[in-house]
């Protein structure tokens, strides 16, 4: 009987520390889908007709949540 409570306890914690990981994997898959993840700079782009406001410094490449990259200008 003590070996299976042993058992029963030790079950316990481990379950425990699964629903834990998993609660911080939904964590860090809402994070990642909120703020897009930064993949390096450019100082070029091309796309859209619409000119921008003078001319920026460079361009922030991130990849958005359905994994295409896009570049957002960056002014001094």
């Amino acid at each position: 009987m003590a070996g299976s409570d042993a058992d029963a306890s030790g079950g316990g914690i481990i379950s425990v520390l699964q629903n834990g990981v998993r609660a911080l994997n939904g964590i860090l898959n809402t994070l990642t889908k909120s703020f897009p993840q930064v993949t390096g700079t450019s100082s070029s782009a091309t796309g859209g007709s619409a000119a921008l406001p003078a001319n920026p410094t460079g361009f922030i490449v991130i990849v958005l949540p359905d994994g295409t990259s896009a570049k957002l200008p960056y002014y001094s």
